[in-house]
């Protein structure tokens, strides 16, 4: 009788020591050396890193202290792995590092071991942000009795650079991991209307040998993080196959959501996917906060821009106008007599033509337009005080959001806005221009100037604005941390100032009051994925346009739109200024 209890008691043991150890995630923490610069030691385990300073991978290196930094960085982290994340690992013989993103590519070095690269680095640069990073590194690279070093070289090509991403997650690779999930928004764009039914079809695939139990996950927020829906739904997919089921969305109010679903297989959480979906935006209400003396405030503004002389200045740039259009650098002088000016294409044919003025992006580096580009029309590429060809060096930094924010009469937007119609000022003084058609375009920041431009002057002919900025501010602040982190910077150093002063200030300059003042026929372009101006701070303004307009919503866009954009906006332009 000993005997058999003795075996069996032995073929549990062997049985426990032969069982799939269960496999879990590790988050790494947002404390990493850093250093500008590049040499390939820095991969090394061994290299003494004690002297670089640490920053958080969850922003720019430029926000913790290297401003306008562009070029390589070093990101170091040496760390022990939990034993059960060990036991996974040895069991599995892989381990996976995922992490969101890098600005604007980088490569992933294990204990000295160069695992992988996304993008390109000088002379074969390529950007790959905004793409989700996944490394697999295996067993033979592991130290499984000390500490193991990640190190991560970022090259970043200009703007804004580093790792962005608010978690780094290390785990083994399991057979789990081989049950995957796709998704498909039931809804034209990613954009629910009308009667549509509020619904995902979500793939589940096994790739496995055997049946695999899984979970499906989704969470719903509103765009703000307002908790809509939590559910789960488990599945059974035979070997080799896939299912898919049909998921419904709980919502009901105008706007935008927040999705998240995951795949739980053995335990095992796989990548979440999120993305944004919409409903009936027209319908978005954003009420007018506009003060008494609004419409009085821009009159006078007006009034002192139109009394200060524009003396143009225009500068042939003959190596750049080698095509069909010549090529100038123009000046000219503006409200508060501050100089902005840009870069301004004509055809070198005798002629009256249709003009393009195209507005920039906060902080975009200037650029010009082709001496070959946009046949048959003028273009004006526009820099506003301090920003595009003025830049470097300028009086406002790089904060323009905050720049005289104590005073409506000194903030920065007040002479930006007026450098706006003073480039229409001067195109419309220039005898090669056809004044009844002037078009407007421009992204980001520039949607918004575009926006404004129309609101303030009614020269312009039609406009194509996309993920229009600055409006909507008190949403806009609850939806994302960014132009926010700016005021509350300037918070923190004015103790004394305060919120709903801030607002009323910034209600002067709020794209969704300007916009029942624009009379010109608008189209304009949304990512519907966009984390830096939201979908709901462009529908903000456009839902309070009167004049003919219509809207491209871009389901896989984020805060830019689709090269197909561009043919849309001109068959716009070319309607509204009779071109066809």
């Amino acid at each position: 009788m000993k005997k058999i209890i003795l075996s069996f008691f032995t073929l549990l043991l062997v049985l426990s020591c032969n069982q799939a150890p269960a496999v879990s995630e590790f988050e790494l923490d947002p404390a990493w050396k850093f250093r500008t610069g590049n040499d390939l030691q820095w991969a090394l385990p061994d290299y003494d890193d004690s002297q670089w300073p640490e920053i958080s991978p969850a922003t720019s290196w430029e926000n913790q202290g290297y401003p306008n930094y562009d070029g390589y960085g070093w990101y170091r982290k040496t760390f022990t792995l939990p034993e059960d994340i060990l036991k996974a690992v040895v069991h599995y013989g892989e381990l996976m590092i995922r992490y969101d993103n890098a600005d604007d590519s980088d490569a992933l070095y294990f204990n000295g071991k160069i695992i992988g690269k996304t993008g390109g680095f000088p002379p074969e640069y390529s950007s790959c942000y905004g793409t989700k990073r996944m490394y697999t590194v295996p067993l033979e690279y592991i130290r499984t009795d000390e500490p193991n070093t990640i190190a991560i070289q970022v090259y970043d090509g200009g703007g804004d650079g580093g790792l962005l991403t608010s978690r780094m997650i290390i785990q083994p690779v399991a057979p789990a991991l081989n049950v995957t999930m796709d998704y498909t928004v039931d809804a034209n764009g990613g954009v629910f209307m009308g009667d549509d039914p509020h619904t995902l079809s979500v793939t589940v695939r096994n790739n496995e040998e055997k049946k695999q139990k899984s979970v499906i996950h989704l969470t719903v927020t509103t765009d703000d993080y307002r908790p809509v829906q939590e559910s789960s739904r488990k599945v059974r997919v035979k070997p080799k196959a896939g299912m898919t089921l049909v998921v419904p969305l709980e919502i009901s109010d105008p706007g935008f959501y927040r999705c998240t679903l995951r795949l739980e297989t053995d335990g095992l959480k796989g990548e979440p996917l999120s993305f944004n979906v919409g409903l009936e935006p027209e319908k978005i209400v954003s009420p007018i906060d506009a003060q008494e003396d609004f419409d009085a405030f821009w009159e006078e503004t007006r009034a002192q821009l139109d009394r200060i002389p524009m003396r143009p200045s225009m500068k042939l740039l003959k190596e750049y106008s080698s095509g069909a259009r010549n090529i100038y650098y123009v000046e000219m002088r503006s409200f508060g007599n501050e100089i902005m000016g840009g870069y301004y294409a004509v055809p070198k044919e005798k002629g009256k033509y249709p003009v393009i003025i195209t507005y920039m992006g906060y902080g975009s580096n200037p650029w010009m337009p082709h001496t070959d580009g946009e046949p048959g029309f003028i273009s004006f590429v526009v820099s506003v005080r301090g920003q595009g060809i003025y830049k470097d060096g300028n009086k406002y930094s790089d904060r323009w959001i905050i720049w005289g924010i104590e005073d409506k009469n000194d903030y920065y937007y007040r002479g930006a806005f007026m450098d706006l119609v003073r480039a229409i000022d001067f195109v419309y003084s220039r005898p090669e221009t056809d004044t009844a058609r002037i078009a407007a375009e421009g992204g980001s920041q520039g949607g918004a100037f575009t926006m404004a431009a129309c609101a303030l002057d009614h020269r312009i002919a039609v406009a194509a604005p996309t993920i229009p900025f600055l409006s909507d501010y008190r949403d806009y602040f609850r939806i994302v941390d960014w132009p926010r982190s700016d005021i509350d910077a300037y918070m923190r150093d004015n103790p004394r100032a305060d919120w709903e002063d801030i607002y009323k200030l910034l209600s002067y300059f709020d794209i969704k009051n300007l916009a029942p003042r624009i009379k010109t026929p608008t189209i304009m372009g949304v990512g519907l994925q966009d984390e830096t101006c939201p979908p709901h701070t462009n529908f903000a303004g456009y839902n309070l346009i009167t004049a003919p307009k219509e809207y491209r919503i871009y389901q896989d866009n984020g805060h830019n739109t689709p090269a197909e954009w561009l043919d849309v906006r001109m068959e716009f332009f070319k309607k509204h200024l009779k071109l066809d």
